[in-house]
């Protein structure tokens, strides 16, 4: 197993738990960082590359697989965004969509994380689109206790425009006798007066904390005290945080966000579609007991039958036919490019 991550600066070669992690991930600003990333490929020789965000170096690792006909080159959707070049990126598209685009093209496999993103997909690239779901670390045997709730809805993400924070906060405003709960921290494109902004107005409200970034462990402690957990973002991938929900049998309610339509189909939550239903929507589930605990029951049994760790690495057999023996650890050479 091989880890190639950093910006293109030092190169350094540690082991951390049996994997190889170099620094050796390529940058711009430092053109020897590209043979150096070539090089730090070459020494690991995977089996399996996998990169999971949009940079412009993903190019060299498709062409590294096609030089090298022991290697494939798995490319992983994020984001529902990062279906089409033209969408992947804000800024100087001229420059990254055609590269992204390419980067695309030179994949042998397009792991896509709900069918919505394969069918979004430019249609040449649907043949090599796969189902790879989202791996959930750990899984409950019972649902959370309802009884033992102390906050009705929870609110968990980076703080960015698209998270859509301040409908929460509205939320918690039309709500005055539930208790709302923020977890995470401010992404530094959010400017300071947003900020400043948003801060204010939570702490004014008696009935909601902000608890600010917290640690995985914090997270999930804080999910299973809660009713429900809600997504007010405009667009996601799959979000993890729905996963960790239902993982400790706690149901969803989603502004517009249905990875794959899943919340509907399955029955684990409601996507309101409307500020003015969704107010009525966590109402309704969080005082709800019955249908509250129905809906966490089937959450934890989705999670348990779609996104464990044998349904993954069958997942990714299915991907990657062919390759020796599959997933077993120390079998297969897998490498992963995290930039930056």
């Amino acid at each position: 197993m091989g880890l190639i991550y950093g910006d293109g600066q030092s190169g350094s070669l540690i082991k951390i738990s049996g994997v190889t992690c170099i620094e050796a991930a390529p940058a711009w600003r430092s053109p020897a960082s590209l043979p150096a990333f070539w090089r730090a490929m070459d020494m690991l020789r995977p089996d399996v590359l996998y990169a999971r965000l949009p940079t412009d170096f993903l190019c060299l690792m498709g062409l590294f697989a096609k030089c090298h006909r022991d290697t494939r080159f798995m490319y992983a959707l994020a984001h529902d965004l990062h279906c089409s070049p033209w969408t992947a990126y804000d800024h100087k598209k001229w420059l990254h969509a055609p590269l992204f685009s390419l980067a695309l093209r030179s994949a042998d496999v397009i792991a896509v994380q709900h069918c919505q993103q394969s069918a979004s997909l430019n249609p040449h690239l649907r043949e090599r689109a796969a189902h790879v779901p989202n791996l959930v670390r750990s899984v409950r045997e019972y649902p959370r206790v309802y009884d033992t709730t102390t906050i009705d809805a929870i609110w968990i993400a980076k703080i960015r425009t698209s998270k859509q924070l301040h409908l929460f906060v509205d939320l918690a405003e039309a709500l005055p006798r539930l208790r709302f709960a923020v977890v995470g921290g401010f992404d530094p494109t959010v400017g300071s007066t947003i900020q400043a902004a948003l801060e204010q107005r939570m702490s004014s409200l008696e009935n909601l904390i902000f608890y600010g970034p917290q640690r995985d462990d914090k997270v999930l402690s804080l999910l299973s005290e809660s009713k429900i957990l809600v997504n007010t973002s405009c667009d996601e991938g799959f979000p993890n945080t729905m996963l960790e929900a239902w993982s400790v049998g706690v149901p969803v309610v989603s502004l517009s966000v249905d990875p794959g339509g899943v919340i509907e189909q399955e029955g684990m939550g409601f996507v309101s579609g409307t500020v003015t239903q969704l107010v009525h929507d966590v109402d309704a589930l969080a005082r709800t007991k019955a249908l509250n605990q129905k809906y966490g029951e089937v959450a934890l049994s989705y999670v348990r039958r779609q996104h464990s760790l044998k349904a993954v690495c069958q997942a990714l057999e299915g991907a990657l036919p062919g390759l020796r023996s599959g997933f077993a650890p120390g079998q297969e050479r897998h490498v992963t490019v995290e930039d930056g």
